[in-house]
């Protein structure tokens, strides 16, 4: 092979390599979806609506979403357990203080394995104290999540 193909062949395969990871970063990007909401002194607030998503014309319900708040240095994980009924977890783990990550109706710490309800129970050690919860109220639109 001819130096000059041989550089032209190795740009190329350069080129299509890049590309390639790219879309490979795209694809593992964060999924989870945190929702708007207001803070004031003693309370959060959040409107039902975030619960519903549209994809591809459709209609779906998430089952929890997340919010982040200007007083704590992890999110709060708002998980919907009924029709009218909200639970709301701080996502630090009780172990080692990680961020836990929602997977389905569990609460998982990648640092060292325990889970957790998503009402903030412990199911798997090492952690053996249950997450920090709050209080919530709702209105017809709103809920409220208080510190």
């Amino acid at each position: 092979m001819k130096r000059k193909q041989f550089i032209k062949t190795c740009g190329l395969a350069c080129l299509c390599s890049s590309a390639s990871l790219s879309l490979l970063l795209e694809s593992c990007a964060n999924t989870t979806y945190f929702a708007k909401s207001e803070e004031s002194d003693k309370y959060l607030s959040l409107k039902k609506s975030e619960f519903t998503q549209t994809v591809k014309n459709k209609q779906t319900e998430r089952t929890f979403v997340l919010i982040k708040s200007d007083k704590f240095n992890f999110p709060i994980c708002v998980s919907r357990t009924n029709d009218q009924t909200y639970c709301a977890v701080l996502l630090e783990c009780t172990h080692k203080s990680c961020e836990l990550r929602p997977q389905g109706n569990l609460l998982i710490c990648p640092c060292h394995g325990s889970e957790f309800t998503n009402t903030g129970i412990v199911q798997n050690p090492p952690a053996e104290e249950n997450l920090k919860t709050f209080i919530i109220k709702t209105d017809h639109d709103t809920i409220y999540i208080f510190f």
